[in-house]
């Protein structure tokens, strides 16, 4: 759906700055931004992809997110449209991610060479028709996620406003390339969540791989949402040979205890070859392993494991005597053994500033498209 566009300034002959993300792209008149998605008009910018989703959502479990520490055990209504401010190589969800809405935001298509006869239908919703089936679903909360939802602005600030009258969470699964302005924004409307995935500390990787110009915007917007109370999960997805090193590992793990705390639950995730690099191969599970190990050393004190089966690396521990506390397998908990006001049995550790929200005792664990 077209709508006129925030955040941007007008410039001599018809071209416009947009201010939603870090690459703050200079957009000629009827030309789009990196993002696909944000298209100047006569001197104008609009967003074509207000309301415009790839179906009209999907019940999650919320670690599907990854959030582990964030109401464990919800559901969360998970909705997404097309388009990214990145273009990685090595993109999970491509199909996506790369995808290009027509002007009126009602069909995706592709550049891509081998897919240039694809095409996508795209549903469109109101902000009070997608308000109305969540709450028709029972989810407590609604992630924003598998494209970059940055990139939606209008709509995330619109839905927000009203989910939270309805007391209903609301999460960004987001690579954090945002800006002062659009961080505000969100912050100001009230997002409650955030898993932000910090891909390197390398400003060479961002380049190369994400093609965007440094990581530092990413480390911007994770501390401002955390100073801000929005609950912060970070993700890392572990490459072969690009991302993987110890030293890249103790970097980032340093610095998520330096600037948001040792409290922050902090992914890792196997990777798997797909989009640009077919022929790159899967993370191997020792380098995950290890990496769970670092980031422990270096002071986390939660550190998951995602997409491969990691005897700890699903489970939650205290962190004051190492007591399990919700025991994990793939997305469904196999222990519950944290008291009702959220301490540790065995040493009586108060988890209520570290995990949010209530635990769900009794989760269906469906997935399924709504």
């Amino acid at each position: 759906m077209k709508v006129k566009a925030r955040l941007f300034d007008k410039l001599d002959k018809n071209k416009v700055k947009c201010h939603v993300c870090a690459n703050e792209c200079t957009i000629l008149p009827d030309k789009v931004g990196i993002c696909r998605t944000r298209k100047n008009f006569e001197g104008v910018l609009y967003s074509l992809i207000y309301g415009s989703m790839i179906s009209s959502g999907s019940l999650d479990p919320i670690e599907k997110k990854p959030l582990y520490n964030y109401w464990p055990g919800a559901t969360a209504y998970s909705i997404a449209s097309i388009g990214c401010s990145f273009k990685c190589q090595n993109c999970q969800n491509w199909s996506i991610s790369q995808a290009n809405p027509t002007d009126n935001g009602k069909d995706g298509f592709y550049d891509l060479k081998e897919y240039k006869d694809r095409r996508m239908s795209l549903v469109e919703m109101t902000p009070e028709q997608l308000v109305r089936r969540v709450i028709k679903s029972g989810a407590k909360t609604l992630a924003y996620t598998y494209n970059e939802p940055l990139i939606w602005h209008e709509w995330i600030l619109d839905t927000t406003r009203l989910l939270k009258k309805e007391d209903i969470k609301t999460i960004l699964v987001t690579n954090g390339y945002s800006t002062p302005e659009a961080t505000k924004e969100l912050i100001e409307v009230g997002i409650d969540a955030a898993n932000i995935d910090i891909k390197s500390m390398s400003d060479e990787f961002y380049k190369t791989i994400c093609g965007v110009k440094s990581v530092q915007p990413v480390l911007d917007t994770a501390k401002r949402f955390k100073s801000s109370g929005i609950h912060i999960e970070i993700t890392n997805l572990i490459i072969p040979d690009l991302n993987d090193s110890d030293a890249e590992i103790e970097s980032l793990s340093n610095w998520i205890v330096d600037n948001l705390g040792d409290d922050t639950p902090t992914h890792f995730s196997a990777y798997h070859p797909d989009f640009k690099q077919p022929s790159m191969t899967r993370t191997p599970f020792e380098t995950l392993d290890r990496a769970y190990n670092i980031a422990k050393k270096e002071g986390i004190n939660y550190v998951y494991v995602g997409n491969v089966s990691h005897e700890k690396g699903g489970n939650t521990y205290c962190p004051n005597c190492n007591h399990l506390i919700l025991g994990r397998s793939g997305y469904r908990f196999t222990k519950i053994n944290i008291t009702d006001s959220k301490k540790c049995p065995k040493c009586q550790y108060d988890f209520s500033n570290d995990i949010k929200g209530e635990v769900n005792r009794k989760p269906s664990q469906r997935l399924s498209f709504y």
